[in-house]
């Protein structure tokens, strides 16, 4: 039986990975002189952004497929569940964090150095969708 509990943890670290892959590159952008960098680096936070979404759709389906097995004596990831609630917690407070630093990040990002990645953000809303899946998952409050 596949550990749901385990792929859930993994996908919720992987979103802080990219938060931080994101940011990474959103310094590169503001640091950067040449504008070749500024196209690579955007190109990069894009892709970060749209995996963070795709990470939060894997959370809410494990959280799916937790809840269906639940109770089913074997496969009930309750018995295992414990073991990662107490390493989700620090995942879930980075990612709190990581959230808020992201978004003031994109925000203060010049519109000359970053335009391509406020098109994006401004047309698909991944982010905000990435947390709202999050929420109803009840891994963000």
């Amino acid at each position: 039986m596949a550990d749901y509990a385990k792929r859930q943890l993994k996908a919720l670290d992987r979103i802080a990975k990219k938060i931080a892959d994101a940011e990474g590159h959103l310094t590169r952008i503001e640091d950067s002189v040449d504008n070749e960098k500024h196209h690579t680096a955007q190109h990069e936070t894009i892709k970060d952004i749209k995996s963070i979404l795709k990470h939060a759709q894997k959370v809410d389906k494990y959280d799916d497929k937790l809840e269906r097995v639940a109770g089913e004596g074997r496969k009930d990831p309750a018995e295992n569940h414990y073991i990662y609630m107490e390493d989700e917690e620090p995942v879930i407070k980075d990612l709190k964090k990581g959230f808020e630093e992201l978004e003031k990040q994109l925000d203060d990002l010049d519109e000359s150095k970053g335009g391509k990645i406020k098109a994006f953000r401004a047309e698909h809303g991944y982010l905000e969708k990435a947390q709202k899946i999050l929420k109803n998952a009840g891994k963000l409050d």
